[in-house]
């Protein structure tokens, strides 16, 4: 099926209009600098259906969706939706990816990306629609810069000139904004389906977009980040220096234009103000869970102990043992984005995972609540180091055999030398079918204690 249609939302530029009015009555600040972008004057959005193609049952509109005009550039984007068979819930899943353009046109991906199996299986499974929207950012831009290039680039122009505009995740958030927008246009004018609340997710640059999209849109439902494990950004880079007594070569795009060095600066507070999720935390009040992998090269291991436990609401984590930056072939972390989008819909509770600790004798002992009637078991998972860098060690598992308990208690030995790392899984079984994972935060120790 090949049809084609433009839809322009009269009504959504009356309301920019006059979100645009109000803004331009106030002075900018870091602070609201994001939302000053947001609600901008642009009137160019606008989307077309382009292609349809079937993934076994689930029909999937392919459409060409312009977010925005951003500086000299107007950003184009492929926007795929897909629609189970049996639509039964107004929620609707919408995962952020990256891919490029040229001339002005997004690269088009088909039915045989992987990806959208992944996504098309989630809508069939969650009877609901996923979408996924890719170019995000539009790239190459500026001379053929790419993601932390280009980011790197926009925040060293911003402290060139002042130019609140600049940071290159501000139109990134919008192009979350404008996906939702005709996700929510689409659907109900093509489909007959109202979609009123979204699940928002993405890995790297894009799970930076999840975390400021879902501090910024109330639309947002729940929020499940990848892989962008750096709020609480001058705390966490500094314990990169603190840890490994240098920066990750995978941010040395940053680096060198002195923004991580930056950081405690007048010109660096801006930047953390404008674009660190931490600075957002009062808005993150809905229900999240982080994803990621235990061998990233990006972060400390353990690093999220510098900001979790003050971001406010329900906070589920899931490591995949083993695995970088790319969360291997996802398999794991997408059968807990699955089961996560699941809850959300039904509006079921969540599994439990909060957690204790103590250390005695030798020992760490952690005690975790969890909800007995889905739990089938708990897995303790471990890494051995000389020194404080786990990136390139092999994490093992030790399958615990605990099932159907509220409380579990799990003992982890401390090392006779060097230093070890350590977290629990508590496998769950799906309503949907399968089994998931929540983890406990991952713990270093050395031969005496937590560190």
């Amino acid at each position: 099926m090949k049809q084609r249609f433009l839809k322009t939302t009269t009504l959504l530029f009356v309301h920019l209009f006059f979100a645009a009015a109000t803004f331009a009555q106030q002075t900018v600040t870091p602070a609201t600098a994001l939302k000053s972008y947001l609600n901008n004057a642009d009137t160019s959005f606008r989307y077309e259906l382009k292609d349809s193609f079937d993934i076994k049952d689930v029909k999937c509109y392919s459409i060409l969706l312009t977010s925005q005009k951003w500086r000299e550039y107007t950003w184009t984007h492929q926007l795929a939706i897909f629609v189970p068979a049996n639509v039964s819930y107004d929620g609707a899943l919408l995962f952020i990816t990256g891919g490029s353009v040229k001339n002005g046109q997004p690269n088009w991906n088909g039915p045989t990306d992987d990806l959208y199996q992944q996504i098309a299986s989630m809508a069939t499974t969650n009877k609901a629609i996923t979408a996924v929207l890719r170019q995000t950012p539009n790239q190459p831009l500026f001379k053929n810069l790419t993601e932390d290039a280009l980011i790197s680039y926009t925040l060293h122009q911003f402290k060139e000139d002042g130019d609140y505009t600049w940071p290159l995740l501000f139109p990134m958030v919008k192009s979350a904004v404008r996906a939702m927008d005709a996700i929510q246009s689409f659907s109900k004018e093509k489909l007959s389906q109202n979609v009123n609340r979204f699940v928002v997710s993405g890995a790297s640059k894009r799970g930076w977009t999840t975390w400021l999209t879902g501090a910024n849109d109330n639309r947002v439902a729940a929020i499940a980040p990848m892989v962008i494990d750096v709020l609480n950004m001058p705390v966490s880079l500094d314990y990169q220096i603190k840890t490994w007594k240098e920066y990750s070569i995978q941010i040395e795009d940053y680096v060198k234009l002195g923004i991580p060095q930056a950081a405690h600066t007048e010109g660096g507070q801006s930047i953390n103000t404008m674009i660190d999720p931490y600075s957002y935390r009062q808005l993150l009040t809905m229900p999240k869970m982080i994803f990621m992998g235990t061998n990233d090269e990006y972060w400390v291991v353990d690093n999220i102990k510098n900001y979790l436990d003050s971001i406010p609401g329900k906070n589920m984590l899931n490591y995949t043992p083993n695995a970088g930056h790319n969360l291997g072939d996802k398999k794991h972390a997408f059968e807990g984005l699955s089961a996560f989008f699941g809850h959300t819909l039904s509006q079921q509770a969540y599994p439990a995972c909060s957690w204790t600790t103590s250390t005695r004798r030798g020992k760490v002992k952690l005690t975790a609540k969890a909800t007995a009637d889905q739990l089938v078991d708990v897995i303790l998972w471990t890494a051995n180091s000389t020194d404080l860098d786990f990136r390139n060690e092999k994490w093992s598992s030790q399958s615990l055999g605990l099932a159907h308990q509220s409380t579990v208690k799990v003992n982890a030995p401390l090392p006779d030398s060097g230093y070890r790392a350590f977290y629990v899984d508590l496998q769950y079984v799906n309503p949907t079918g399968g089994t998931y994972s929540v983890s406990t935060r991952v713990f270093v120790t050395d031969t005496k204690k937590i560190l």
